[in-house]
């Protein structure tokens, strides 16, 4: 999730918009879709269900997952310094919440250990990463403790021989991100030093050649791309505004032809003001490091939270929401904007997740200020 130094962001909502289906091979990344099942999908912007309620507090994270019966589920984390565990299908809440955090939460992500068993991975202000089972909401081990401060930022990947790994990032001046080997709850010395920054953002992923990568974002506007097994740069530090702006949301994917990449936006330094430089979104080509195609300007905000994945017709998207409550949806491709921004949360956009329901439908998570979260269909 995006995180500036202040306390506390907003979150998203939609409008629906009804967008043609488009059964072009070029579109279809790859694997036969039938018609009848892109018929099926509500139509893009379609609001699913009743809003989520059970946190007491904002939201600050969500992201989705599977339990080991195939049940798809939302997970969210927020203010109330509790994990809520929802079944994406039905909108149900899934057990009771999960309690072990002393403060608010900034991240969760889920992931799987070895043997299959799904998990849920937290970071929060009180300076612990913990683990959950995911079918059981259980605590596994000891919380990972910090010694730099706040966990601004959890994900989940695997090391080049399997491994798999938390990456999260803590710290205050000078921030580094630390690697815990899933399975075991040990402590994996890697690098990734930086000095003179707080690094709030991070995410995995995986160049064509099959590195296994995290790229990080920091307070002083910049983005770096780095090696998961040996904790060494694979890129320079990659920004448009050093020192003037806050390298905010952060998310990695592909596009439609396979190419992976990372999605990055920056927005101007706090305090900011009304006629402050607007923020941008780039795409950077992961196994480079270069940017593609031309940034993508949004309004200026405190906050932001991106997300990318695939609609039903397997064409790609960005997804950003931000400080005024809007959502909004790119083609990942081209640049384009999908539709119209959604709307519906009652406050500002603090947390943002792309899934899948079980019946194939493409989604948005949201979840923000309004102490709710919100299911949209990405259409077909």
């Amino acid at each position: 999730m995006g995180v500036l130094l202040t306390v506390g962001s907003p979150n998203l909502s939609v409008r629906g918009v009804t967008s043609k289906v488009d059964l072009s091979a070029s579109r279809l990344s790859g694997s036969a879709v039938k018609p009848s099942l892109l018929a099926d999908i509500p139509p893009f912007g379609t609001l699913i269900g009743d809003p989520l309620k059970g946190h007491t507090s904002t939201v600050t994270a969500v992201t989705v997952g599977k339990r080991s019966d195939g049940t798809p589920v939302v997970v969210s984390g927020g203010y109330d310094k509790t994990i809520h565990i929802w079944n994406l299908d039905t909108g149900k809440p899934i057990g009771k919440p999960l309690k072990g955090h002393s403060k608010l939460i900034w991240s969760v992500a889920t992931g799987k250990r070895s043997d299959g068993t799904p998990v849920i991975v937290s970071g929060g202000d009180d300076s612990t990463v913990r683990v959950w089972n995911l079918n059981t909401g259980k605590p596994i081990g000891k919380p990972i403790v910090s010694k730099r401060d706040i966990m601004w930022a959890v994900a989940t990947g695997k090391l080049g021989d399997g491994t798999p790994v938390i990456a999260a990032t803590a710290g205050g001046m000078s921030s580094v991100v630390g690697l815990w080997n899933l399975n075991t709850g040990k402590p994996i010395k890697r690098s990734f030093a930086e000095s003179l920054t707080t690094t709030t953002e991070l995410a995995t992923g995986k160049r064509s050649n099959g590195t296994p990568v995290v790229v990080t974002g920091n307070t002083g506007g910049e983005v770096r791309i780095w090696s998961l097994n040996t904790g060494k740069p694979l890129s320079k530090p990659l920004t448009r505004c050093r020192a003037e702006c806050f390298g905010q949301g952060l998310a990695t994917g592909k596009r439609s032809d396979g190419t992976p990449v990372f999605v990055s936006v920056d927005s101007p330094g706090w305090p900011f003001e009304e006629g402050d430089m607007d923020g941008r979104i780039q795409v950077w080509n992961l196994n480079t490091g270069k940017p593609l195609g031309d940034s993508i300007k949004v309004q200026s905000s405190g906050f932001a939270d991106m997300a990318v994945g695939q609609r039903g017709d397997g064409s790609s998207v960005i997804v950003y929401s931000d400080d005024y409550g809007n959502v909004s949806v790119w083609d990942l491709d081209t640049g384009d904007a999908v539709g119209e921004p959604f709307s519906g949360h009652s406050g500002g956009a603090l947390g943002v997740a792309i899934g899948k329901r079980g019946d194939g439908t493409p989604v948005i998570v949201s979840g923000g200020r309004d102490k709710a979260i919100r299911v949209w269909s990405l259409g077909s």
